[in-house]
């Protein structure tokens, strides 16, 4: 009854996220067009293209994700995946919701990625309980000495830290025990002190203030690991944090590693460089392949999440530096073109039609 109660409990409470999810990129989408004026005017393009498409899945998506989607290239693609149907449908049917807060918390890492380059762990709280880094018990006391150890460091929820909510920094002068006690009884529970990463040049160079990282969408399919999307995320000035949302930048990493020449800010515009004039084109983001060959071999390992967004930085002598993935990340469509892009009908066909993976689940 127990067990009963619970996967009711799961079901309703993701239902209740994917429906909020749809809503506030829906509400996105809708700004983000009238700052577009409006988008690209496709309606005779939208009733033969797209319609037709969709109807083989029972499907008519709206007409405004495509005035969205065709704007930049201004190619009429049926394949764009709408924000709504992405959260509410894609996301869910292969990537397991109930694993994801557990198998997203950061204090698993650890367990999870043991082998893969990550920022130096201080201490962690697991639902109430101290460890240190290597999974050790300790008091809270001691988790709060631990953290006066004369280095830059931060404090970060475990779970649900998107977009930079929540974590708080201390550079080494600031760290003092009683510092330390305020922000742990203000987090709770559920959190990870790490030290601060030193991020290579060539990435500081494009934003000093924050730590500015690749994002990476993967798809796990027919057993293989396919690279949907790359995006160089910068923060704005003085900003700590690198999403688009506070004020950064999305910019296209090209296949060879180089950015491309235009990126987007928070009011869906096109630029060439950042409000203090550091260029896009040309600038080579370290260590990319061998960030890519670590996310092929570590999604492997998740087959409970089969669309993963990581984020990862590089370190001051050119060594990747894992810091978090994503079981619900967003599309990059706006900047790169369909998610799936040849693979779509494919992942269309197996999430509508032929829906393998539902059957396996039961």
């Amino acid at each position: 009854m127990r067990s009963s109660l619970r996967t009711k409990w799961d079901h309703l409470y993701n239902g209740v996220e994917a429906t909020y999810r749809r809503y506030a990129y829906t509400k996105k989408a809708k700004l983000r067009l009238k700052r577009m004026n409006g988008g690209y005017s496709c309606d005779e393009e939208y009733e033969k293209i797209v319609v037709p498409y969709w109807e083989k899945y029972g499907l008519k998506p709206k007409k405004m994700w495509y005035q969205l989607y065709w704007e930049r290239t201004h190619v009429a693609d049926p394949r764009y995946i709408p924000d709504d149907l992405w959260f509410g449908t894609i996301v869910p049917y292969f990537s397991n919701p109930q694993f994801r807060r557990f198998g997203e918390d950061k204090c698993m890492h650890g367990v999870w990625f043991k082998d893969v380059n990550r920022p130096a762990t201080i201490a962690m709280n697991v639902a109430g309980v101290y460890y240190g880094p290597n999974y050790e018990l300790l008091t809270k006391e001691e988790a709060m000495k631990a953290c006066l150890c004369n280095r830059n460091i931060l404090v970060k929820p475990s779970i649900d830290s998107g977009e930079g909510r929540l974590i708080t920094f201390f550079k080494k002068e600031e760290v003092t025990e009683e510092a330390i006690r305020t922000v742990f009884d203000k987090m709770g529970a559920n959190f990870i002190v790490q030290e601060e990463v030193r991020q290579h040049p060539v990435l500081a160079a494009m934003n000093e203030s924050s730590l500015n990282t690749v994002r990476v969408v993967s798809l796990f399919f027919e057993n293989e690991v396919h690279i949907l999307s790359t995006v160089l995320r910068v923060g704005a000035k003085g900003s700590k944090v690198d999403n688009v949302g506070a004020g950064g930048y999305a910019i296209v990493i090209q296949r060879n590693g180089e950015l491309e020449e235009r990126g987007v800010n928070r009011k869906a515009e096109w630029c060439s460089e950042t409000v203090d004039g550091v260029a896009f084109k040309g600038v080579k983001v370290p260590a990319f392949d061998e960030i890519l060959d670590i996310v092929k071999e570590q999604h492997k390992k998740l087959a409970h999440f089969k669309i993963v967004g990581w984020d990862f930085s590089v370190t001051e002598d050119g060594e990747p530096i894992f810091i978090e993935f994503n079981t619900c990340p967003g599309q990059n469509q706006y900047t790169e073109g369909p998610t799936f892009g040849d693979l779509t009908d494919r992942v269309l066909d197996e999430v509508f039609i032929n829906k393998t993976l539902a059957k396996s689940s039961n």
